[in-house]
């Protein structure tokens, strides 16, 4: 059993606690999902499950954790990892290996395992997350999405007796993610292994779950079954109904657009013979499977990547010789991992440097700092360190740090990863408004009901060439993935 007693956590350095009085208790053979609005304390209390807290994050603690009766606050996290995995919501925070292979083996010699079983369980589980094809790839050149899958098979590979698992499906495509949802449940109910995860997409997995736990402001409101808490969850806006909320317009001008682009990594062929136009004030979202290039795609259109043949076209100039900072003024982009955008000491730091690189006048900072911080409802954080922001409010952080620019075009990548419901409809609102002002946004996820109910096109990329979708059949799966069962 995983037991909390009494358990309240506040990091150092900040004014409130992140976790308060929580008690909890998780038993073998459980499958729960932990919810909640962004910045609640879910990835808090997942941290301090293994032992993360106190060992590697400081802070001051009341009450306690206990692992199988082994208190976490006497016990190393590397003794733990053996009961108790966890993945990160960051897959980059807990791969420390340079390839495929040597990553998914890391754990189990750890736990001293034979050579035959670890080449067993690396080849059962690189079958199922297809991940044979790079097993000696760099590990940093990887998409978000693969990263995010060798992480989850590094830790499957361990068995622990629990698995704590933080936003897991929030870079993989839909296909994998239904299918590693029903993978985790196959484990929960063929080995007995107790499942804890902390997904804002519910739609996906409620019907696994036999308990939810609600979290707010730091505390436990509700706990029981799926069922007993539906109302509740449609009230706090974690579930709500299908609805389509953004109008296509006409034919606008072309202000961006792609004309026969290649490109490769070394000998893999990424990009093939690929064009894309992209028209004023629309929202053009770009799906695919984990590591079709969609990443790829976007560091072209703002100069981060030059093709190995074609061009890129923004505003009428071709691109070539332009550097990617002399394009920022026109061209605003927020890569997957918002950690990068963040290293300054307070949020309006961060801004007032980007309006320092951008040569903005000085007189114009505070109007702009104080709309961005408005729009992305982060006035409360402005002189908090970034990095002590939960995961959905750095996404709205390293966004902020973009549009304070106020480019014509954003060109935006998984940007509803680790947001909740509610905050996805805040991105949304973002979106249209800045859409009315004449800006047009280019857009990568997976979360094919952000792109049904909010974009004006979408585009699949696959075999390194783009094809429209209909409108019609994205919204037909975002609807068949919410009729929720509980």
């Amino acid at each position: 059993m995983i037991r909390m007693d009494r358990f309240t956590f506040t990091y150092g350095g900040a004014g409130k606690p992140s976790l308060r009085d929580v008690s909890l208790e998780i038993n073998e053979g459980e499958f729960v999902i932990l919810v909640g609005p962004s910045g609640c304390g879910k990835s808090t209390l997942c941290r301090a499950l293994n032992g993360l807290i106190p060992h590697f994050y400081g802070g001051n603690i009341e009450g306690g954790v206990s692992v199988d009766g082994q208190e976490t606050r006497h016990t190393p996290p590397a003794k733990l990892a053996g009961i108790i995995g966890m993945v990160f919501q960051d897959p980059e925070n807990q791969l420390v290996m340079t390839n495929v292979e040597n990553e998914m083996a890391f754990g189990m010699e750890n736990l001293a395992l034979s050579r035959e079983e670890m080449h067993s369980r690396v080849a059962q589980l690189s079958t199922y997350f297809d991940l044979q094809r790079f097993f000696k790839r760099f590990i940093p050149e990887l998409s978000g999405g693969e990263k995010q899958k060798v992480a989850l098979a590094s830790v499957l590979a361990m068995r622990p007796k629990y698995i704590v698992l933080d936003e897991p499906t929030s870079q993989l495509d839909e296909e994998t993610a239904v299918l590693f949802l029903d993978f985790l449940k196959r484990l929960n109910r063929e080995q007995g292994i107790a499942i804890v995860i902390v997904e804002h997409r519910l739609e996906r997995c409620l019907r696994h779950a036999q308990r939810i736990v609600l979290m707010e402001g730091g505390r436990i409101i509700l706990d029981g079954k799926p069922k007993e808490l539906m109302l509740a969850l449609r009230e706090k806006g974690l579930i709500a109904d299908f609805s389509r909320k953004t109008v296509e317009d006409g034919h606008s001008s072309v202000v961006l657009s792609a004309r026969s682009l290649d490109f490769a990594y070394g000998e893999t062929k990424i990009l093939k013979d690929l064009s894309l136009d992209v028209r004023s004030q629309e929202i053009v979202a770009i799906v695919g499977a984990n590591g079709c290039g969609k990443s790829t795609l976007l560091k072209h259109l703002n100069g981060l990547l030059r093709p190995k043949a074609g061009k890129v076209v923004l505003m009428g100039q071709d691109i070539e010789k332009s550097t990617t900072a002399s394009l920022a003024n026109q061209i605003g982009y927020l890569g997957q991992n918002p950690n990068n955008y963040l290293f300054e000491e307070t949020l309006t730091k961060e801004l007032e440097f980007t309006l320092k690189n951008l040569s903005i006048d000085h007189r114009e900072w505070k109007e702009r700092i104080d709309w961005s911080l408005k729009v992305l409802d982060l006035e409360r954080y402005r002189e908090m360190f970034p990095r002590d922001l939960s995961c959905g409010e750095r996404e709205r952080a390293a966004l902020a740090s973009v549009i304070v620019g106020r480019p014509k075009i954003l060109v935006l990548d998984e940007p509803t990863r680790g947001l909740d419901y509610g905050n996805k409809e805040k991105m949304a609102s973002i979106l249209d408004a800045l859409r009315e002002q004449g800006m047009t946004t280019v857009l990568v996820t997976h979360d094919y009901r952000f792109v049904a109910e909010h974009a004006t096109r979408v585009m699949r990329l696959e075999e390194g060439r783009l094809t429209d979708v209909p409108l019609d059949s994205i919204m037909s799966l975002a609807k068949s993935a919410i009729c929720v069962e509980a």
